[in-house]
């Protein structure tokens, strides 16, 4: 009997600690882990400029996503309890370039002002949000989030002087997303400021980041 109370007394510590690693678990549900070190030393080696610019005048893609997904390297993937968004990046062309050639090989809804080193295309479900990295001269990246993602993550105030609050709630299928998120986003202190805040470690910094690197056009030549 002596070996059986053993027994349950080391059956009911374990279950204590695997309830406990569940609960820990819970507690960074979210938009909650830490960033890792600079990616950007892995991205692999791109075509020159005039081969991307002429694959992607030529591609028979039928969106933004796919058409950045052919055309560039993925930098990472930025995970949320509220949505997915991936992030791309290229060494060879500038953010006009960027946007130029992605927004004549498939015209979005909506085109924001350049501003701050920085330019958002909106697409029926998606926003390609493009940046000059503060973090690394010379990259740009291309984040590619869901009407979902902006929504329920990104700060109002990383739009301003890109698109006005009307219109981003209108893009967002709200009457007041803007007001109602800014307040929200006032009050909690930590909304995500776009892929550049958060790969510097300033705002939001708790979303979790799988640091997939790969795929794109430079990979395997």
């Amino acid at each position: 009997m002596k070996n059986y109370t053993g027994l349950i007394f080391i059956g009911i510590i374990a279950l204590a600690v695997i309830i406990n690693l569940f609960n820990s678990g819970d507690a960074q549900r979210g938009m909650s882990g830490s960033v890792a070190e600079s990616t950007y030393e892995n991205l692999p080696e791109e075509p020159d400029r005039s081969e991307i610019l002429e694959d992607i005048e030529n591609s028979d893609a039928q969106s933004a996503e796919v058409l950045i997904r052919n055309n560039f390297p993925l930098l990472d993937v930025v995970n949320t309890d509220q949505g997915t968004s991936e992030v791309y990046a290229t060494r060879q062309l500038s953010l006009p370039e960027t946007a130029d050639a992605l927004s004549e090989a498939i015209p979005p809804e909506e085109i924001s002002e350049r501003q701050d080193g920085k330019q958002v295309l909106v697409y029926d479900d998606d926003f390609v949000i493009i940046q000059e990295s503060e973090e690394e001269p010379g990259v740009v990246t291309m984040e590619i989030a869901s009407d979902e993602f902006v929504r329920n993550n990104y700060s109002p105030s990383f739009f301003n002087g890109l698109f006005a609050g009307y219109l981003l709630n209108r893009m967002l299928g709200s009457n007041n997303w803007y007001d109602q998120r800014r307040s929200s986003c006032q009050a909690a202190g930590d909304c995500y400021g776009g892929y550049g805040s958060y790969n510097s470690g300033s705002g939001a910094g708790s979303i979790r980041s799988s640091n997939n690197r790969g795929g794109g056009p430079g990979v395997g030549k």
